[in-house]
């Protein structure tokens, strides 16, 4: 096998982060080294999640991780990946091999209240279409969840891709203020 094979350690996610009625679901693909290490979603603290959450629900940064997750939760938005395992070395999306998807129809099903599914970055897009297609079959043969026959109930959702909140730098967005004014589209999705 080369050496993209069985190199990395086999990693798994974590359980989504969930209230009674969310509103928002925004999508990742697997948590980082240092978000793996300390158990927590966006876990390291160069990456722009949680201060991009907070600015935009106009609250202080909780300083513990329970009080990040309770944010969420009193704000109808919740956290999951599209991989529940994948093969890694380090934390890059595209170092991902071996990727097992999480039932993210599913959990949409689960919980119709969601309006609004976001993907934090274009590769976590690519992940989740790729994993509907591993769960369902061959036959979902869609770039577009409006076009998957099987998810008719599920066309009720808005489905965007959001600039992802890695620090890493990109030509459109330098700095997480700029990040910022695109994700505000969430919050109309969290209103009424």
């Amino acid at each position: 096998m080369g050496a993209e094979g069985n190199s990395a350690e086999k990693i798994y996610g974590f359980p989504p982060i969930i209230g009674e009625q969310p509103k928002v679901l925004i999508l990742g693909s697997m948590p980082g080294v240092k978000s793996l290490e300390l158990g927590q979603y966006y876990g390291h603290p160069q990456n722009h999640f949680w201060k991009i959450m907070a600015e935009l629900l106009g609250r202080p940064m909780p300083e513990s991780y329970e009080g990040r997750i309770a944010m969420l939760h009193e704000s109808g938005i919740a956290v999951w990946d599209v991989f529940g395992s994948c093969r890694r070395e380090g934390s890059l999306d595209q170092s991902i091999r071996e990727a097992k998807p999480n039932d993210v129809p599913g959990l949409l099903r689960k919980y119709p209240s969601i309006r609004l599914v976001s993907f934090n970055g274009r590769k976590i897009e690519q992940g989740f279409y790729r994993g509907v297609k591993e769960l369902y079959g061959d036959t979902v043969n869609a770039t577009k969840i409006s076009e998957i026959p099987e998810f008719s109930e599920l066309t009720k959702r808005e489905f965007l891709r959001l600039p992802s909140t890695s620090p890493i730098p990109t030509r459109r967005h330098k700095r997480w203020q700029d990040k910022l004014e695109q994700w505000r589209i969430i919050l109309k999705h969290l209103d009424g």
